[in-house]
């Protein structure tokens, strides 16, 4: 009795440890790996599994925790003193999870839910890249002429899934010295589509423009919206965006 009193309390209570298959990640890629639980002094009653997919943002200037996904790894079932129990699992990442950075790691935070008891907890910090397409977007921005100085997730609230956005930022490196002082993109990712905002500023003034791929035909499908209402297929973004410039 005097040993289930003290697991109640956190001490000899069930331990946690996550293994994962790698630690770096894409958008959509399956996350494998196994729970290893090792029981405490006492037999114990575990509720449940859970895994969250946590992340970070600014809002006013603080930096503030978000909880993108929870996943169930297991059901009730009970562990005994001492003993030893692997639970195998894989689960999606989202194709709407931000590229990880140095002010915004990402982790996946492992618990079990233990009835009157101090839940354990394991962290596990993972690199995730951005998708493939945003990827390759980006690094043709770079070849084009552009240096990207900054990522950061920022709250908006009327943003659609997610209380905030990753926004890239570059600057001019080379030819574009004087057509613009900085170019923004913002990126939106479903199983289906990718979605890119962008807005040049230049002085004073604003340029905004979109475009979108269709993912089962990235390089056939690119389509570009210059006024908000209709859409126009074009054969590069890189192009297109310089032909703003220059306008």
């Amino acid at each position: 009795m005097f040993n289930k009193a003290l697991a109640s309390l956190g001490v000899g209570s069930a331990k946690v440890d996550t293994r994962l298959e790698k630690t770096q990640y894409q958008p959509g890629e399956l996350v494998r790996g196994e729970v290893m639980i090792r029981g405490g002094g006492a037999k114990q009653k575990i509720s449940d599994i859970y895994m969250y997919l946590v992340m970070y943002y600014m809002r006013n200037g603080k930096k503030v925790s978000h909880v993108m996904e929870k996943f169930q790894l297991s059901r009730s079932f009970e562990i005994e003193e001492q003993g030893y129990q692997i639970i195998p699992f894989q689960f999606r990442l989202p194709y709407q999870t931000p590229m990880s950075c140095g002010r915004f790691p990402i982790y996946l935070k492992t618990g079990l839910d233990i009835k009157v008891a101090k839940d354990p907890t394991d962290l596990d910090r993972i690199e995730v890249f951005p998708h493939p397409t945003v990827e390759r977007v980006l690094g043709e921005i770079e070849q084009s002429g552009f240096l990207m100085y900054r990522v950061f997730n920022e709250y908006i609230p009327q943003s659609k899934s997610l209380p905030f956005i990753q926004v890239f930022q570059f600057r001019p490196a080379e030819k574009y010295h004087g057509y613009l002082d900085e170019l923004s993109l913002f990126f939106d990712v479903d199983p289906h589509e990718v979605h890119m905002d962008v807005e040049i500023s230049r002085g004073t003034r604003t340029l905004n423009t979109s475009f979108s791929w269709q993912l089962n035909d990235p390089d056939g499908t690119l389509t570009y919206d210059s006024s908000g209402q209709q859409q126009e297929r074009v054969a590069n973004p890189i192009e297109t965006i310089q032909s703003l410039l220059k306008s």
